[in-house]
């Protein structure tokens, strides 16, 4: 709270000043208008002291001196040199007050303007990446009041601009408070009745002490401010260990409803994200005949920082297409053995085949292969580029991350690789990363000839809005998979299949979740852009209509679940569904490919196969599909979600439209 308190003693600094400069300037006219009626001595006494504030003081510094060789008394010098001050200090004041005033008014302008309703978002910090979310917000601020929570020194000038744009600016650092004052301290922020907390500082164990600000639940500290039901957190978080230490503490509660939605939020893993989304892994794929089967994913990571990190673990989630296809991830850098260690310690030995240069996941973990190869190789120096060409007479590329640091480097590589590529006939997405030139990345995007395959990966000062944090689409569908999965749960319990959950709340069933089981839904929610391609590549080449399809699968008739109208139930016993599960060629082949996904995302967030564990991250379905089949037959069926949620967006939406 030091900034506040500075705040407060600079505004009691000038009102003293106020204070003073007046007692000077009255002081003054008392002795200059000496000769006056006692009448018309005070009228002027009070017009000149006003007047000083006013910018144009009735005795003027030139007056003032003549006074003093006229009266050289000790005390009217010291006067009127005092005063000679006041005439600049008073018009000071007078701008001080003025921009308070103004400053105020412009917030209850746009507090007066805004939306009874508004919706309330508290953020807390101020730095650069808060700066670009600000400044990326489209929002309107008549119905979005977005609050700045900081301890951070910021210029006048700033602050206007801030409340110019509808945000709110308070000082306040609330961690040296105590929990008592809590409530008294963020009043004005409406924290209590906001939607959305963003979490911000740049530091992650900062964030985690703000976190601990509010209630987890009723058993929590009652000083502790407690949040509306249904209000999201948003805690950055870019270190493992902060990570797991904010996963532990919030998961305490787990099985119970948390008062508030929690979300681990990583500026890498989101600039990635965006790139895989607006740059589909099976970009190269797209309207062609090649069936989903051979869609190698063969890709080129150059750079294996954090971006190049999330590059490769993102791949092994987006880059399933079928329950046998391949992903063959190959890894350069100069530096190598040192980033390879520190990403394989979150790796599981019982998952992965791990020797000195490559990382191979078991074959009895998941179906297909997944591989990833690491090279030690300077990427400036000509025996990578031989090691490209070697390589692309075996296995080409269809994906290019170049994550490198350097800009020098990054677009000497993508020149260099474009060039191969299109001796090869190759027409491969060559993603970069820029982020430290934005003109130099203004021309490469301007789709110049001498970089037309090339993307830019954007930089955070771009990925970062408030809508891509608070996200509430792909929460949305993260929330409906887990409403799937208690569905197809609580139908299991029930040996007659006829038990739903149409009347449980999806929001309370998902703050009873601990933060790994919101992570893997959400992993089914990113893979859902990836089936939109897949799905009906999948029905087109087992000769089915999809719609149809679907219909009958999962209809008020359907095959394998009925739909109720608001849930689903099973239509059959267990192994009644199971047998037709397996005679359907596009059920079954859709469900193996889910099954695989989902292995991978564990296998690359350090899950094993074994009896089942949150705390030693042990799961028993960690294993292929046919051995699924075998040892654990009844959890098959939860792989049906994504065609649960194909069937909500294709037939039950149609329906509402039509």
């Amino acid at each position: 709270m030091s900034n506040n308190k500075s705040r407060k003693n600079m505004t009691r600094l000038i009102f003293l000043l106020a204070v003073l400069s007046f007692l000077i300037a009255t002081a003054q006219g008392i002795i200059y208008y000496k000769n006056y009626d006692s009448f018309f001595k005070l009228l002027l006494v009070l017009q000149n002291s006003i007047n000083a504030f006013g910018f144009k003081a009735s005795v003027t510094i030139k007056d003032t001196v003549a006074f003093m060789k006229d009266n050289p008394s000790a005390l009217n010098k010291s006067i009127g040199y005092a005063y000679c001050i006041a005439v600049f200090t008073a018009p000071y004041c007078t701008l001080s007050f003025l921009y308070k005033f103004l400053e105020r008014l412009l917030r209850f302008i746009i507090f007066f303007r805004r939306d009874k309703n508004c919706r309330h978002i508290v953020v807390f910090g101020y730095n650069n990446d808060v700066k670009s979310m600000l400044k990326n917000n489209r929002s309107d601020p008549k119905k979005n009041c977005i609050h700045i929570v900081t301890n951070e020194s910021i210029d006048s000038e700033e602050i206007y601009r801030l409340n110019k744009s509808g945000y709110v600016v308070h000082y306040a650092d609330v961690l040296k408070a105590a929990e008592s004052e809590l409530q008294f301290l963020l009043a004005k922020t409406h924290i209590e009745t906001a939607t959305n907390i963003i979490l911000f500082e740049s530091s992650s164990i900062r964030n985690f002490s703000l976190l601990q600000l509010f209630r987890l639940n009723d058993n929590d500290s009652s000083e502790r401010i407690k949040l509306a039901q249904g209000t999201k957190i948003s805690c950055r978080c870019e270190e493992e260990g902060i990570g797991r230490l904010i996963a532990e503490y919030y998961n305490s509660v787990a099985g119970t409803d948390a008062f508030f939605d929690l979300e681990l939020v990583g500026l890498p893993e989101m600039q990635i994200h965006k790139m895989y989304s607006d740059h589909p892994i099976h970009t190269i794929y797209k309207g062609t005949d090649i069936p989903l089967k051979d869609w190698t994913a063969h890709l080129l990571v150059a750079g294996f920082g954090q971006l190049g990190q999330q590059a490769v673990l993102q791949a092994m989630n987006l880059g399933i297409v079928h329950e046998s296809n391949r992903i063959i991830i190959d890894v350069f850098d100069s530096n190598i053995k040192i980033k390879k260690a520190v990403f394989l310690n979150q790796l599981s030995r019982d998952t992965f085949d791990i020797s000195d240069n490559r990382v191979t996941l078991k074959s009895d973990a998941a179906d297909g292969l997944l591989e990833i190869n690491f090279h030690e190789l300077n990427i400036s120096h000509l025996s990578f580029y031989d090691l490209i060409r070697s390589k692309l007479d075996t296995e080409p590329y269809t994906y290019v991350v170049i994550a490198l640091e350097n800009i020098d480097l990054s677009v000497n590589c993508a020149i260099q690789l474009e060039e191969l590529f299109d001796e090869r006939g190759l027409k491969v997405p060559i993603l970069m990363r820029m982020d430290a030139d934005r003109r130099l990345a203004g021309y490469i995007s301007a789709e110049n000839s001498s970089l037309a395959n090339v993307s830019l990966i954007d930089d955070r000062s771009i990925v970062i809005t408030i809508d891509m944090i608070i996200n509430r689409e792909i929460d949305r569908r993260a929330k409906d998979y887990n409403h799937f999965y208690n569905n197809i749960k609580l139908i299991t319990a029930d040996e007659t299949g006829t038990v739903d959950n149409s009347d449980e709340d999806p929001e309370q069933e998902w703050n009873r979740l601990r933060l790994f089981r919101r992570s893997s839904s959400k992993a089914a929610a990113y893979h859902d852009e990836v089936k939109n391609d897949i799905i009906p590549r999948l029905a087109a080449e087992n000769g089915v209509d999809l719609l149809k399809k679907l219909e009958e699968l999962l209809g008020s008739n359907g095959s394998l679940m009925r739909y109720t109208g608001s849930a689903w139930q099973m239509n059959g016993t267990e192994e009644e569904v199971m047998e037709k599960l397996k005679k359907d060629s596009f059920a079954y082949g859709l469900v193996s490919l889910e099954h695989r996904r989902w292995c991978c995302y564990m296998a690359s967030i350090g899950w094993r196969s074994g009896e089942r564990s949150d705390k030693f991250r042990r799961n028993p379905c960690l294993v292929t599909q046919q051995k699924l089949m075998e040892t654990k037959p009844e959890m098959c069926k939860y792989d049906l979600m994504s065609l649960m949620a194909r069937y909500k967006t294709d037939i039950l939406n149609h329906s509402a439209i039509g």
